[in-house]
């Protein structure tokens, strides 16, 4: 049997020469590094915005802005009776991107003229508010069960311009 001499074994060889193994290339173990830094970006503005939004609505006392607008108008619209003569209203303005920690960003104040007494029990029940000495805070009267941080100064006294009549002023405000 002939030797072949390429190779220096008995056994022709047949086909195209072989070639030796090589093992398959390392696949690099830090692939994973740019995929785990996207998703932990992408979880850190996700925590960020929930915490500013929670920052936000903690300032805020709770609720936005034009929830409380209309909470406003409504208790507003509920205090005065058939009677009552409006002498003034001034309804919220929403002041967008309002924060603040000691300014309040919706107010709403109405002063009535009424041609008999009102008792400030039954202005506080009809405005919903709880102005008992324990409730009552240096802005005023809460509104009652409520966390939407509205607080009321309900002022009730002689009107001076026309003698037998009453003043009812309210000032709502909210953070």
């Amino acid at each position: 049997m002939p030797v072949h001499r390429a190779h220096g074994h008995p056994y022709p060889q047949y086909g195209p020469p072989q070639q030796q193994f090589q093992p398959p290339p390392k696949k690099s173990k830090l692939k994973w590094i740019p995929g785990a830094v996207g998703v932990a970006s992408v979880l850190f503005v996700l925590l960020l915005f929930a915490g500013c939004t929670a920052v936000v609505n903690g300032i805020n006392e709770g609720g936005n802005h034009q929830e409380k607008a209309r909470t406003m108008m409504a208790m507003a619209d509920n205090l005065p009776e058939e009677d009552w003569e409006l002498r003034g209203r001034f309804d919220p303005k929403v002041e967008q991107g309002c924060l603040s920690i000691d300014i309040e960003c919706v107010r709403l104040s109405a002063t009535w003229r009424v041609p008999h007494e009102v008792t400030m029990k039954d202005a506080v029940s009809r405005l919903g508010l709880d102005c008992s000495d324990s409730a009552r805070t240096y802005k005023g009267c809460p509104r009652k069960n409520s966390t939407d941080g509205i607080t009321a100064d309900l002022r009730i006294y002689p009107a001076e311009d026309a003698p037998g009549t009453w003043q009812v002023t309210i000032d709502l405000r909210a953070r």
